[in-house]
Formats: structure tokens, sequence, C-alpha cells
């Protein structure tokens, strides 16, 4: 708005170019709102529609609907290694030394100097904790790394929460 001698009047301009940001950033926020809302109905949809064959999830469908599809039932937590014997014949006199890379409640990630077979059972006991019972797991997984071999493993049962907390789970 101009004054008597025809300038534009300082005040009115800056009070104009806040309504016009806040009126700006309200609709931004509206439209987002509107756009992510949007994308969880259809991820719901779309997870409702694949709860059928939920059961045997492919890696497609995980990539497709999410991590709602994945085949992890429980939470992978890394952290700091932790150092582990490890037996491949049931023999604990003489166990190899392994480290636990990560964990989750159903089962382990080991860092080992050698392979095991996919299906092998391996019985394994934490370092920190000598005096818990060896745990028996079942290999899922082997991946060369060049310098050590990671084998995905599967507990046979449930250890204790005090097992668990050996091997680093919270």
């Amino acid at each position: 708005m101009r004054n008597l001698t025809g300038e534009w009047d300082r005040d009115w301009a800056i009070g104009m170019a806040v309504i016009v940001g806040v009126v700006v950033a309200v609709v931004a926020f509206v439209i987002g709102w509107i756009l992510i809302n949007r994308r969880r109905a259809r991820l719901r949809e779309l997870a409702a529609q694949a709860g059928d064959w939920k059961d045997q999830p492919s890696p497609q469908d995980s990539f497709r609907y999410g991590l709602g599809m994945a085949r992890r039932k429980t939470v992978r937590l890394s952290g700091n290694q932790v150092p582990v014997l490890v037996t491949f014949d049931g023999n604990t006199e003489s166990p190899w030394d392994g480290w636990v890379i990560d964990r989750s409640h159903g089962g382990l990630r080991l860092k080992l100097p050698q392979a095991a077979l996919v299906g092998t059972i391996l019985r394994i006991r934490s370092l920190q904790a000598y005096a818990n019972p060896w745990v028996e797991v079942q290999v899922k997984n082997a991946r060369d790394k060049s310098e050590f071999w990671e084998i995905g493993c599967q507990f046979l049962s449930d250890p204790p929460e005090e097992v668990l907390k050996s091997f680093g789970s919270k």
C-alpha cells in the first residue's frame, strides 16, 4: 500500500511478506500430509493383499512391500564383537575361536576362520560368560569374506536370557 508521498509503506510490505510466507508453509504442510497418508494407506493395502502368502515371502516381495514382508522375525543387533568358542563335531575339548558379529533372539552371525556347511549343527559358548552352557545352532548360510567366513546361524531352541546377554543381546 502506498503512503501519502507515493512510496510503499514499509510495515505493510513486511506484513504481507509474513502472511504470504505463512500461507505457503501451511499449503506445503497440508500437501505433504496428504501425500504421506496416501502412501501409508497404499502400503497397508498392499500388505493386506500380501497377507495370504506372507508365510513364504521372497526377496522380491520384501522389496516391493517393504520390511513388513521381511523373513526376519526379530530385530538384529550389531555392535561390539563378542568372542566365542565354537565346536563343529560336539567335541568341547578342542573348540575353535570365533566372534559374534551380530545377534537376534532367533540366532547369531559368526565370524569364523573356516567354513561350515549349511545345515551343520554347531555348539557355541561365549568367552565372556564361560559358566554358561554350550548352545546349539544350525548353520543357515555361509559367506567367504576372503580373510574369514561369516556364518549365519539359527538357535535350535530358545536359549535362556542370560545366555543371550552373554552373546551381546539386550
